[in-house]
């Protein structure tokens, strides 16, 4: 059973709990309503009528069963499958590569633990596969909240400094992952930006077509040479139509060279 049939079972029930619920309310409103203008005449009557609702409510409320579906394993198998169909109904344009899903221009990842998904930094408990596909398809209709000028500036300070650690003289290429090693120095800072985010931030600056810093350096984003070396990682990322564009080294010169 997929997740939707299962909310769509335990759906009826809740409406069942619900529709009982406001039939109670009325009822109490119904005497409370009398009370204030007096109608002592129908007062029992209106009593009776509300505890009888109250009953029908509580029997509602009893037969209500916790949710019980495996929520952590469909998300580790099976859940994906599902939100790609919704996704393609909600003509969302969705890909997966490695366990990440691509939705142009969110990141978006499965936390089978915790009962719902990571959109970039945001846990999002409403994983109903027609609601997140809604609101990924509200999201890919925006444009990307990037800052390219403040990213560019941060990625020059990372060159120099690992430039400056390998005591290198000339303006080479450095690995990507080395420099995403700068931007997660700090205990714990891998969690919260992860490498999928950091690459997507070189997609973002790359397209944006931000090639320079505010003191002239100037920046290239090579991916053949460095890629050749041994050990060096190219960060894959897919773009808005599907695409894979392929990262793997970064280069700064300063404007007199």
């Amino acid at each position: 059973m997929s997740l939707n049939e299962a909310l769509e079972d335990y759906e009826k029930d809740v409406n069942l709990w619900l529709d009982a619920a406001k039939k109670q309310v009325a009822a109490i409103a119904r005497l409370q309503k009398a009370v204030a203008s007096g109608n002592v005449r129908d007062l029992e009557k209106m009593r009776q009528s509300a505890q009888s609702a109250t009953e029908v409510a509580t029997t509602r409320a009893q037969g209500c069963e916790p949710f019980e579906f495996d929520v952590a394993g469909y998300l580790k198998d099976g859940y994906l499958d599902e939100l790609k169909a919704a996704a393609a109904k909600a003509d969302v344009r969705l890909y997966e590569r490695d366990g990440v899903i691509f939705c142009y221009p969110a990141l978006v990842r499965l936390e089978p633990e915790l009962g719902a998904v990571r959109i970039d930094k945001k846990l999002e408990p409403n994983i109903r596969p027609q609601v997140l596909a809604a609101a990924l398809k509200k999201a890919q209709s925006g444009e990307a909240k990037a800052q390219p000028a403040r990213f560019i500036e941060s990625l020059l300070d990372a060159y120099l400094l690992l430039r400056a650690k390998r005591k290198q003289e000339a303006y080479i290429d450095l690995p990507l992952t080395e420099i995403y090693g700068v931007f997660t120095i700090l205990p714990g800072l891998s969690k919260e930006y992860t490498l999928q985010d950091f690459t997507r931030d070189i997609y973002l600056l790359d397209v944006n077509g931000t090639v320079e810093t505010k003191s002239g350096w100037r920046l290239s984003l090579p991916a053949s040479t460095v890629s050749r070396e041994r050990g060096v990682k190219v960060l894959p990322f897919v773009t808005r139509d599907g695409h894979e564009k392929q990262y793997a080294a970064v280069r700064f010169t300063p404007a007199h060279d």
